[in-house]
């Protein structure tokens, strides 16, 4: 990330500009507030030093710099972000960009299954990995149709908790994908789907529809196709809209 997005660098003597850029990283990296005297000793400065920085920059001092910073930090990521998704989702606003983090955040405890057929499936296959790498308890279709046949079979489809589909489908009519996402909003799941299509069934059916690459006339075998590649990319960025989202409103909790 581009630091001088952050500061005047010709304000800043070359010390203090490697001072505000070691701020920066530690905050980039995610870590806990890192104290003065700790950017002190990586810099080889003392903390009076800094103090005197700070002032000049007309900050109170240390603690109002790092808040000020950080403040910038997050407004870049959050913008950068937003501009990347617009690039991939053709729909997509900060709207959505809430209720997909609603979503996810109403299901962090809850099952998650990922539904996709032909290329689609390779995709489905990326985003379980992710989410369960992210710490969801995340399936793929298979195991979502052996639930369901093991809960009618045995009589304890009321016992079925309400859980979450994300579906993906470039014409949005793929009937594999529609039977599974019907059988799934009869149990009372939430469903987000990716399709280019926002006129398609799967469109209508989902609770929070993303459209890849929208387009009318959806060409299987056209190349080049991104509309899968997409997907991946999309997804990558509202994960991180989620995750950090959850880490700001730990840190407010925390306060």
């Amino acid at each position: 990330m581009n630091k001088n997005y952050y500061i005047l660098t010709n304000l800043l003597s070359e010390e203090e500009t490697n001072i505000i850029t070691s701020i920066i990283d530690h905050i980039e990296k995610g870590e806990k507030r890192v104290g003065i005297h700790q950017i002190a000793s990586e810099n080889y400065v003392s903390t009076t030093f800094i103090i005197k920085m700070c002032q000049r920059l007309g900050f109170d001092g240390y603690s109002e710099l790092y808040y000020h910073l950080s403040q910038r930090v997050n407004a870049y990521d959050q913008a950068s972000g937003t501009a990347a998704l617009q690039e991939l989702i053709d729909n997509y606003d900060e709207e959505k960009g809430r209720q997909f983090c609603e979503i996810l955040s109403e299901f962090q405890d809850q099952k998650i299954f990922v539904e996709g057929r032909g290329f689609s499936e390779l995709v489905a296959d990326y985003l379980v990995q992710r989410l369960a790498v992210c710490g969801f308890m995340v399936y793929n279709k298979v195991h979502f149709y052996d639930f369901m046949i093991f809960h009618d079979q045995n009589g304890l489809e009321t016992n079925v908790n309400p859980a979450l589909m994300i579906a993906i489908s470039q014409s949005g009519e793929t009937a594999p994908v529609i039977n599974d996402v019907k059988t799934a909003k009869q149990k009372g799941y939430k469903i987000i789907c990716f399709t280019r299509r926002s006129d398609s069934t799967l469109a209508t059916l989902s609770d929070l529809t993303f459209v890849v690459d929208g387009a009318k006339q959806t060409l299987i075998g056209g190349v080049p196709n991104p509309f899968f590649g997409r997907i991946i990319l999309a997804f990558e960025e509202l994960m991180g809209k989620y995750l950090l989202g959850k880490e700001s409103n730990k840190k407010k909790n925390c306060n």
